[in-house]
């Protein structure tokens, strides 16, 4: 396991008050965790299902959905240097924006593209990977 370059990301969370008026719900920092020697993962929000619950009294940024749900999942994903990922499926629609550096999108067609700081990139349930 490395150490995680990158800050703790201070997440927002808007919510309900009793009176039914829009406050901040949730103010605090969250800091990435390793999964292995692969990727750190910050987890931002997920839901369960579509539509979402927006008036869930849970914080399900916190809660542990792996890498797929019936619902939505937001979080930051950081590749350490020369990191090789696996390539896999997904049955899920992603979008990933890269915002500093740069990773290599690898398909099963052999086919490699770099995508750089900048860069978005709407994965649709393909097999891929990401060095």
């Amino acid at each position: 396991m490395s150490a995680q370059p990158l800050p703790a990301v201070r997440r927002l969370v808007t919510g309900h008050n009793s009176q039914g008026n829009a406050i901040v719900w949730k103010d605090n920092e969250i800091r990435a965790s390793q999964i292995g020697h692969g990727p750190f993962l910050t987890p931002i929000w997920s839901t369960a299902e579509l539509p979402p619950d927006v008036t869930t009294a849970e914080d399900l940024g916190l809660v542990d959905t792996g890498l797929a749900n019936k619902g939505t999942i937001c979080r930051i994903v950081d590749f350490p240097p020369n990191s090789v990922g696996k390539v896999h499926r997904s049955i899920t629609l992603d979008y990933i924006y890269v915002l500093e550096g740069q990773v290599t999108l690898t398909l099963d067609d052999g086919s490699k593209t770099k995508v750089q700081k900048g860069d978005i990139v709407v994965q649709q349930g393909t097999m891929h990977g990401w060095d």
